[in-house]
C-alpha cells in the first residue's frame, strides 16, 4: 500500500487535481464521486512514495499567510467590459494586458453544453469571454492544463492563472519555484465555496427541459437588473446558431443560487478551507459589496471590484492597468464587512448532509425544489429590495 497522505485526505481534499498532475508515475487519477466532486484515486501498484503529490497538495502541510501589500477599489472605465464582467472588470483588464504581451490566460469555462466547468488555456482575446464571469460550480483542472501553464512559463511566455484559493495553491504547489517567476501571475477570487457539479449538471438539464430547448449559454451574474441585484440568466436555443430566448430571474429567486447561498450544496473542504488567505495568489479579486455605502458619490451600478495585492508582483500588475480604471484606496475591514468569506470559511446549512444525500441518491430537481425551499436570508432580502428601489428610481427618472 502507498504511504502517501493523499490516500487519507477524505473530505479534506479540495479536488484541485494538483496531486495527479505532479505524480511522475501517473498513478493518481481524479474520479468523480456521486456528487460530482473530483477525488484522487491512487494506484498502489505503481506508486513509489516519492512525495511529489504531497508537496503539490493544498490540504497537506502549512503555507504562510498571504502578505497584504495594498487594498483598493477599482472598476474599468469601459462600459462594454463592465457588462461582460461579474464586478468591476479588473480580471478582464489584467487578462488583456497579459494577452497583449503574447501571454496565456488560464481560467474556468463552461463545457459540454454548459453542464460542466473546466479550466482552459486562452491565447487570444477571442477566447477571453469564456473565462470571464463567475461560474458558481467547481471547475476541474486537467493534467494538460497544469502542464500547459508550466510549459508556457518555461518557454518565456507570461501566464495569468485565475481560480479559487485552493486551485491557486494547487497550481503553485505543482509549479514549485516556477511559481515565483515574474512570468507567472496568480489571481484568486473571494470564494464562498464551490457547489456540487452533479447538482449543476442536473439543474442545467432541468432548465432545458422546462424551457423546451437546451441551454447554450449561462450568465449567473447578469447585470440587466443591476450589480447589486444581479440575475441568473440562461440562454436557450433550438437551432445550431445559438439564436434563441433568454430566461432570467433575480439571483434571490433562482433555486440553484439559493441552495448555493444557503451553504447546502458546497464541497466539504469549503467548510474548513485549507487555503483561505494562504494561497500564494499575487492578487485577490472580488465584488466590493457595501461599496455604495462607503462611496455614494461613485457610480457602482455596473459593479466595483475589491482588489487585494498580496505581492509586489501583484502590485506591479495592478498598477500597469490602473490608468484605465477608476480606483481608490480601501481598507481590509471595509472589504471583509461585505465579504466575510474572504477570511473565514462559511458555516454549513443545518441540514446540508440530508440535502446532499437526497441529491446523491437520485432525487430529481423538481423533488429537491419541492422539499428544499432555501428561503432568503434577511441580508439577501434587503439587497434585493434595495436593487428594486434603485431600478424604480432609475426608470422614473428616464420618464421625466
Amino acid at each position: 500500500m502507498p504511504k502517501t497522505a493523499i490516500c487519507t485526505l477524505a473530505d479534506a481534499c479540495c479536488g484541485c487535481g494538483a496531486c495527479s498532475a505532479a505524480c511522475p508515475k501517473g498513478c493518481i487519477s481524479m474520479e468523480r464521486d456521486n456528487l460530482g466532486f473530483s477525488r484522487p484515486i491512487v494506484n498502489a501498484e505503481i506508486c513509489i512514495d516519492c512525495g511529489a503529490c504531497e508537496q503539490a497538495c493544498p490540504a497537506i502541510g502549512e503555507r504562510s499567510v498571504d502578505q497584504l501589500q495594498s487594498v483598493s477599489w477599482a472598476k474599468s472605465d469601459s462600459s462594454e467590459l463592465l457588462d461582460r464582467s461579474s464586478s468591476g472588470g479588473i480580471f478582464g483588464l489584467l487578462a488583456r494586458k497579459v494577452l497583449s504581451e503574447g501571454g496565456v490566460v488560464c481560467g474556468a469555462a463552461f463545457d459540454e453544453g454548459c453542464r460542466t466547468v473546466r479550466h482552459v488555456l486562452v491565447g487570444n482575446e477571442t477566447g477571453l469571454d469564456a473565462v470571464m464571469r463567475s461560474k458558481y460550480v467547481q471547475s476541474s483542472i486537467g493534467k494538460e492544463v497544469y502542464r500547459g501553464v508550466r510549459n508556457a512559463i518555461r518557454s518565456g511566455r507570461r501566464v495569468l492563472f485565475a481560480g479559487t484559493a485552493c486551485q491557486v495553491a494547487g497550481m503553485r504547489g505543482y509549479l514549485g519555484k516556477l511559481g515565483e517567476s515574474d512570468l507567472f501571475l496568480s489571481v484568486d477570487v473571494i470564494c464562498h465555496g464551490v457547489p456540487s457539479p452533479e447538482l449543476w449538471s442536473r439543474w442545467i438539464d432541468y432548465r432545458g427541459e422546462a424551457f423546451g430547448s437546451d441551454v447554450c449559454d449561462v450568465n449567473l451574474r447578469s447585470k440587466t437588473t443591476g450589480w447589486l441585484s444581479y440575475s441568473a440568466a440562461y440562454k436557450h436555443a433550438a437551432e445550431k446558431d445559438n439564436t434563441g430566448d433568454t430566461e432570467s430571474r433575480v439571483f434571490g429567486e433562482d433555486w440553484y443560487m439559493k441552495a448555493f447561498l444557503a451553504n447546502a450544496s458546497l464541497r466539504s473542504s469549503c467548510l474548513a478551507c485549507p487555503a483561505k488567505r494562504s494561497s500564494g495568489a499575487d492578487i485577490t479579486l472580488g465584488d466590493f459589496w457595501g461599496f455604495q455605502n462607503i462611496h455614494p458619490e461613485v457610480d457602482c451600478s455596473k459593479g466595483v471590484s475589491a482588489v487585494l495585492c498580496n505581492s509586489k508582483k501583484g502590485e506591479r500588475a495592478f498598477k500597469a492597468i490602473s490608468r484605465i480604471t477608476l480606483n481608490g484606496s480601501a481598507t481590509l475591514d471595509e472589504v471583509v464587512a461585505g465579504n466575510p468569506s474572504l477570511i473565514r470559511s462559511v458555516s454549513p446549512h443545518p441540514m446540508r448532509d440530508e440535502f446532499l444525500n437526497d441529491l446523491a441518491f437520485g432525487s430529481s430537481i423538481p423533488d429537491l425544489m419541492a422539499k428544499w425551499k432555501f428561503h432568503q436570508s434577511l441580508r439577501q432580502r434587503v439587497r434585493g429590495k434595495l436593487g428594486a428601489i434603485k431600478r424604480r428610481l432609475k426608470n422614473s427618472k428616464s420618464r421625466i
